[in-house]
Parts: C-alpha cells; sequence; structure tokens
C-alpha cells in the first residue's frame, strides 16, 4: 500500500513536468497572423492624401475635415467598408460617401503585406466584381491601408479598433 502511493505520488509530480504544466515553464502565447489580427471592427481615424514631394493633406473628396467611417473584417472572410465626408451636401447625392462589401484575402508573403477587397457590391455600380488591393499595416489596435492611385499620390487611411 506505501509502496503503492509513493509510485502515484511520483506520477503527480513528473507527468506535470514532462507536459510543461509547472510554473517554471510558461507556455509562449502564440503569436497571430495578419489575417486573425484584422479580424474586427476598425474606426477611421484619418485618410490623408500623401504627394511625392512630402506634403500631406485631407483628401479632397470628402471636404476640408476627415471623413468619418468603419470597416469591418470578420473571419469567414467578408468584409464592408463605409466613410461619408462630414459636410456633404444635403442633396440626397452620394457625394462625399463611398460603401462597399465583399470577401477579403490577405497576403503576408508581399513586402508590404496587402488586404485585397474582392467587390460584390458598392454605391458604385462600376466598382462591382473589382479587387481592391491595399497595403497592409497592423500595430496592435491601429491599422493602416494605403492605397496606391493612377496618379503619384497615395491615400492612406488610418483607423483604430473598436473596442
Amino acid at each position: 500500500m506505501r509502496i503503492t502511493r509513493v509510485i502515484a505520488m511520483g506520477v503527480l509530480v513528473v507527468l506535470p513536468a514532462s507536459y510543461g504544466l509547472t510554473s517554471a515553464r510558461k507556455l509562449k502565447k502564440p503569436v497571430r497572423s495578419a489575417s486573425e489580427q484584422l479580424v474586427g471592427t476598425w474606426r477611421l481615424v484619418s485618410r490623408v492624401v500623401k504627394h511625392p514631394d512630402g506634403r500631406s493633406n485631407p483628401d479632397p473628396a470628402y471636404g476640408q475635415r476627415y471623413p468619418i467611417g468603419y470597416i469591418m473584417y470578420d473571419h469567414t472572410g467578408h468584409m464592408a467598408v463605409q466613410f461619408m465626408g462630414l459636410n456633404r451636401p444635403d442633396n440626397h447625392s452620394s457625394l462625399a460617401y463611398e460603401a462597399y462589401f465583399g470577401t477579403y484575402t490577405v497576403d503576408e508573403q508581399k513586402n508590404p503585406m496587402t488586404v485585397t477587397h474582392h467587390v460584390e457590391g458598392s454605391l458604385n455600380p462600376n466598382d462591382i466584381g473589382k479587387d481592391n488591393v491595399r497595403d497592409l499595416a497592423i500595430n496592435g489596435d491601429e491599422l493602416t491601408l494605403v492605397v496606391h492611385t493612377s496618379t503619384p499620390n497615395i491615400n492612406i487611411n488610418t483607423f483604430a479598433r473598436v473596442k
């Protein structure tokens, strides 16, 4: 009986140690991929146009103030975005408003990383079926999407994670 108790105690001490369950061995938190970090709702903080000479200004498509908006990515690969200028005309038009939805893919092998929005529906019917490629940077609760345009200028969209 005493030998059985000693063996049982030995097993209780050895098993946790062999599986890393002691306080001396802390399990490392797995590093989340950019795709996993991207999932969530993000509030637009700023949208600026950066010029080749280094100057930048608010995107004129939305007026002199930064627009408001959200972009959402879910774990099933779907996304939606809406931006609105704060000084929109009150004429029931879609001026200074952008909205679209669809699916997305992330390329973590590219440098810089990219997210591609595969547009399924849009306020602008001409955008349906297009792929909008954005440079992607995630730093904790800050998301930056860089839009390369047909001009030398780039649009830089900065978002904060909604908690």
